[in-house]
């Protein structure tokens, strides 16, 4: 019995510590799986390594004259790892780069440096930020500080590349161009983008924060592939023009905002696109929409070539057709249609032929020639513009386009005015650049081109992908219709509302448009948009241009004729140096850019034997990251894309740190 007892005793103590074990166990299984799972969980994430995302450089895009329009310019971010210095050359070091840091990037004293450096080591943080996206100079700078200069390993310094957007027209063209910002890409930057950006590569990083990596290496397991380039339509020359043009009559009318747009005649090529609006502090304008192809509204007058069209091709009317304009007024459905000279008690043109109350843009003669033509079956009138395609976008490349409206019978909102108000632009809406391209089809001999604006993509000055121009209709009227309406367009600068804007020995061709805006709300809110649409020259065309201008002083001018029409003057003036003297355009492309070329491999050599490379004829972005990252300093005279000057000259004893003057065509 007493060994029974003494075996049973002896099980005991044996199976208390297995319990106690047992339970001391499944009360760190609870802790860790309820108390410190998410410490665990934070600290592994810590601990975790992986690739992480290197982004490409990406292309260029380039004007069809070879200047830069957007570029990606490198800047540096900059961390310090306190925890790999030895301990003695960080005490004999920290103070000389506190006072360093505090010399090159300003702000913190170097007392106030030390104390976060010296507290990040004794907490053995090894990612402290120093500077973000400072550009290569003062890169440069922090490079040779000292600790700094001792690199990654033995210095701590801690260095991330990145490829920051930048427009060296400065703001001209911006909202063609367009952006790329996180939230997402604009403009000609996001139509073309999977050619600009090129594929990401990749780097080893340990997370030292929920959201930090540091990286491991210097090198990239996967290098990146550069984006391509892209040569838009744009000219730098009549971009530059169009802009200071359309920037001079805004001042001096005082305007909220408007565009202009220079189109080619038979490619579609979109050559300038200038979009102004007030800053918000009302003391300037910026690109701040792109209004030319956002922004659809009545276009008053320069709608009455479509009306006219339409009338002449049914055979419903002729130009020779005499109308009585009477005293100016003419009254539908009890609502009074107006010529603008009534206003100033002028009465009306009384009887004149349908073709002059064009070129007069006299409201009641055209108003009452098609509203006659059509009372009966309006749907007549609009089925005609839909199948022109005029009621659809245009389907551009750039986002955004504003949709177009063109009511039709029996549907809501039409009543007994609209069909009269519309033969004079109102009731209905359109884009300038809408607008532009059926006038550009008059110029064209009838053909309806689709505005585009790329010419083509390249890789290392080599073309990989060319654009071409895309025809939305082939013919939309006939040869004796658009010769009758080109005819007219001519002489409303000859002889119309748009005399003022003659040039001699040079004749232009286009129509007035003065609009009313917030027409129904009363004279006290009463505003203008005032436009002038056309070519140039007007016997061989070669350019069609839009100019809107929203909003001018009343008290200072809003006719077309006396605020947008001197815009496309001033325009078709200056581009005159710019034609042929035989004036006939060609299918092919007429701003073929230089091709550069890359010579990347010789340039190296040379730099690293200490002798000045040739550098015309590369590529800016090119030469700039050749002679940066060789560590020399480089003034840049110009936008041009291409190096077409050089300082020193090649062949010359290169010193380290040199500075290297550029310039650029």
């Amino acid at each position: 019995m007493s060994k029974d007892r003494t075996s049973l005793g002896r099980l005991y103590l044996l199976a208390v510590p297995v319990v106690l074990a047992i339970l001391s166990i499944g009360a760190a299984l609870v802790r860790i799986q309820w108390l410190e799972a998410d410490q665990l969980e934070d600290r592994a994430a810590l601990a975790e390594v992986r690739p992480i995302d290197v982004p490409a450089a990406r292309g260029n895009i380039l004007s069809a004259d070879g200047m830069l329009l957007a570029t990606s310019m490198p800047t540096y971010t900059i961390h310090f790892d306190p925890v790999v210095v030895e301990k003695s050359r960080f005490e004999d070091e920290i103070e000389g780069l506190c006072s360093g840091l505090h010399r090159v990037l300003g702000g913190r004293s170097a007392p106030q440096w030390e104390s976060i450096l010296r507290r990040a080591r004794t907490e053995k943080r090894s990612y402290v930020p120093i500077a973000r996206d400072v550009p290569h100079e003062t890169y440069r700078k922090l490079g040779k500080l000292p600790l700094f200069e001792r690199g990654k390993i033995g210095g701590g310094f801690i260095v991330v590349q990145s490829l920051h957007r930048f427009q060296p027209l400065g703001g001209q063209a911006a909202r063609t161009i367009g952006t790329v910002r996180e939230q997402g890409a604009s403009g000609l930057e996001q139509a073309y983008s999977e050619w600009l950006s090129g594929r990401k590569g990749s780097r080893l990083a340990q997370r030292i924060g929920l959201e930090t990596w540091k990286p491991l290496t210097d090198y990239n397991e996967v290098e990146p592939e550069d984006g391509y380039d892209v040569v838009s339509t744009l000219d730098s020359r009549i971009q530059d023009l169009t802009h200071t043009a359309l920037l001079r009559t805004l001042e001096r009318f005082e305007a909220d905002h408007g565009c202009a747009v220079v189109m080619e005649v038979q490619t579609g090529a979109i050559r300038a696109m200038a979009n102004l609006g007030r800053t918000q502090a009302g003391k300037g304008y910026y690109e701040a929409r792109n209004y030319a192809v956002w922004e659809s509204t009545e276009p008053g007058s320069t709608f009455k070539l479509v009306s006219l069209m339409s009338a002449l091709e049914d055979g419903r009317a002729d130009t020779a057709l005499q109308v009585e304009t009477g005293d100016g007024v003419f009254v539908v459905h009890s609502a009074k249609i107006k010529d603008s000279n009534v206003e100033y008690g002028n009465g009306g043109y009384g009887r004149i032929s349908l073709g002059r109350a064009f070129e007069l843009s006299s409201n009641t003669g055209i108003a009452k020639v098609v509203y006659q033509a059509y009372q009966k079956d309006p749907a007549k009138l609009v089925d005609r513009w839909y199948a022109l395609g005029l009621n659809r976008p245009l389907g551009l490349e750039i986002e955004g386009e504003g949709q177009p409206r063109i009511p039709r019978p029996g549907q809501p909102g039409w009543s007994g005015t609209t069909l009269p108000w519309m033969t004079f632009g109102y009731e209905l809406s359109f884009t300038p650049l809408q607008i532009l391209t059926v006038y550009n089809a008059i110029a064209n001999g009838g053909r309806m081109v689709k505005p585009r604006f790329v010419e083509r993509v390249e890789r290392a000055g080599e073309t990989v992908e060319t654009f071409s121009t895309e025809v939305l209709n082939a013919s939309i009227c006939s040869e004796k219709t658009r010769q009758a309406l080109h005819d007219l367009l001519a002489r409303v600068v000859e002889r119309g509302t748009a005399e003022n804007i003659q040039i001699e020995g040079y004749p232009l061709a286009g129509k007035t448009g003065t609009c009313q805006l917030n027409y129904w709300k009363g004279a006290e809110a009463r505003s203008y948009q005032s436009s002038f649409v056309g070519y140039f020259p007007a016997d061989q065309p070669r350019y069609a241009c839009i100019v809107v201008v929203q909003q001018p002083n009343p008290a200072l001018g809003y006719y077309g004729s006396t605020v947008a029409a001197p815009v496309f003057r001033e325009i078709a003036l200056g581009l005159r140096r710019y034609l042929p003297s035989q004036a006939a355009p060609s299918e092919a492309p007429t701003h073929v850019a230089p091709r550069p070329r890359r010579d990347t491999d010789r340039v190296l050599a040379q730099l690293n034997g200490s002798v000045t490379p040739q550098m015309r004829g590369m590529r800016v972005a090119d030469a700039l990251a050749l002679l940066e990252n060789s560590g020399h300093r480089v003034e840049l005279e110009g936008t041009g894309a291409l190096v077409s000057g050089q300082w020193p000259e090649s062949g010359s004893p290169l010193r380290p740190q040199t500075r290297v003057k550029l310039t650029t065509r």
